[in-house]
């Protein structure tokens, strides 16, 4: 079982929010604009939703490597 000094921090938590906000926003956008047969826009949206998914990549590995260390 977890203490509660095993959760995560806060900024982790905002980082976690904003970035599932902006991947599913440019997602969405990015099937609307398809559909509607604007597809370089399309395109467009779908490639803004990949430095929400790197920027979360980032921040967990960050927040692992801190919490186990280089050696876990």
């Amino acid at each position: 079982m977890h203490s509660p000094d095993d959760r995560a921090p806060p900024l982790l938590a905002v980082a976690r929010i904003v970035c599932v906000l902006g991947m599913s926003l440019g997602v969405s956008l990015g099937i609307f604009l398809a559909l509607g047969g604007w597809f370089v826009t399309a395109a467009i949206a779908l490639a803004a939703s990949v430095p929400f998914f790197s920027l979360m990549r980032y921040m967990e590995k960050r927040y692992m490597r801190e919490t186990l260390g280089p050696d876990d």
